[in-house]
């Protein structure tokens, strides 16, 4: 799709809220998402992944609370470093996290075709000031 640089200043905003959710509809289709949604599902449905899921995501909020206070140890960061590790080390999560990075990788691409026509960065200004 192309449009003319004085059509550009023409676009009405709906205009723009139309072609966003043509591009998520589009990027829904990419079969680096649909392979990712895919892999998520197998994920999800998977016992020993939720399971090492949930024991990281526990160890994780029990080092939160003890750094707040003062008390976390290296032990503890090292206890989730482990869990992680045993985690991602999942066939499972193997395949799902290859498929995560290919996804980022390719709305990467789409950021920067957007980004192109603006001043600035499009990806990293969103939840950001833009002050930069």
């Amino acid at each position: 799709m192309s449009i003319d640089v004085d059509s550009k200043a023409s676009i009405a905003t709906s205009d723009i809220e139309k072609l966003g959710k043509l591009l998520g509809e589009a990027i829904s289709n990419l079969s680096e998402y649909q392979t990712y949604e895919q892999l998520r599902t197998e994920v999800k449905k998977d016992i020993v992944a939720q399971d090492l899921i949930n024991e990281f995501e526990n160890q994780r909020q029990i080092f939160v609370v003890k750094r707040a206070s003062g008390d976390a140890t290296k032990e503890d960061l090292d206890k989730i470093g482990a869990s992680q590790e045993e985690l991602n080390n999942l066939p499972v999560m193997i395949k799902f996290l290859d498929a995560q990075k290919e996804l980022s990788s390719r709305l990467n691409e789409v950021n920067e075709h957007i980004s192109e026509s603006l001043s600035l960065d499009f990806g990293d200004q969103i939840g950001g000031c833009g002050c930069s």
